[in-house]
């Protein structure tokens, strides 16, 4: 399976790749010669709990849950692409998928800070917006926004402690989504952003949970980082130049 992108405004993770080097960017989304990028298993794992969790009702329409076949043989493989052929446009996970899906459903639904978070709101509305500042168009796909305006953003982890997902933050720039999220709603909707929450959920048994946000001050810094990055991106548009990493032999800091 493969997926197409707008490539007229940016997204966070296309400021990921900025922030790293233009030239990622360039061959990800701009690139006419590159290969269309192909969903990961993993990608298709997160999609599927996010579904599960944010989408529950969604769930069955758009995934088909295969039965154990043994693909070795020459009948278990005409079983699966007869399941697969079956399924037409739902896409198939595993038995065991499903199970994670549902175990970090229940976790999280069992949180009270989270359950109450989801309670009433909508799920994977795209936002678009003009950044003002900059003047480039921008877009993002929140989780889920509650109808009080919060942005709540749901993230599997290996580690949910306080310690544990902080290094994520800074390791995913998740901070730089909280900050870019929540002015792009402000800019979108004409209304202050409530805030933006962070559910952290454990991809293994348990599935521990946790609700997170980030304080004012990291946020600020954040939000200087980004536009940081859209005005790099501005320039290298303008210019045509998507450079990559420094040709200078540099010292590694460690």
């Amino acid at each position: 399976m493969t997926y197409h992108t707008d490539t007229t405004r940016i997204s966070k993770s296309g400021l990921d790749l900025i922030n790293r080097a233009p030239a990622l960017y360039y061959e990800r989304y701009l690139n006419p010669t590159a290969e269309p990028q192909k969903e990961t298993p993993a990608l298709i794992i997160g999609s599927a709990v996010h579904c599960a969790v944010l989408e529950p009702s969604e769930f069955g329409k758009r995934y088909a849950i295969a039965p154990r076949f043994d693909k070795r043989t020459k009948e278990g493989k005409a079983n699966f692409e007869a399941f697969v052929a079956d399924a037409g446009e739902r896409i198939v996970i595993d038995a065991e998928t499903a199970t994670v899906c549902e175990r970090i459903m229940g976790s999280v639904h069992k949180h009270k800070p989270a359950a109450y978070l989801l309670k009433q709101g909508v799920a994977e509305q795209p936002i678009f917006w003009t950044d003002r500042q900059i003047e480039v168009d921008c877009k993002a796909k929140p989780d889920f926004i509650t109808d009080g305006g919060i942005i709540v953003d749901l993230k599997t982890t290996e580690d949910a402690s306080p310690t544990g997902f902080a290094r994520s933050v800074k390791k995913y720039r998740y901070d730089v989504q909280a900050a870019f999220y929540s002015d792009g709603y402000e800019e979108s909707t004409g209304s202050p952003c409530s805030g933006f929450m962070f559910i952290a959920v454990e991809k293994t048994a348990p599935y521990l949970c946790a609700v997170y946000f980030i304080g004012a001050d990291d946020l600020a810094n954040a939000r200087q980082r980004y536009r940081e990055n859209l005005l790099t991106y501005k320039q290298s548009k303008q210019t045509g130049l998507w450079y990559g990493y420094s040709e200078i032999i540099t010292k590694i800091n460690l």
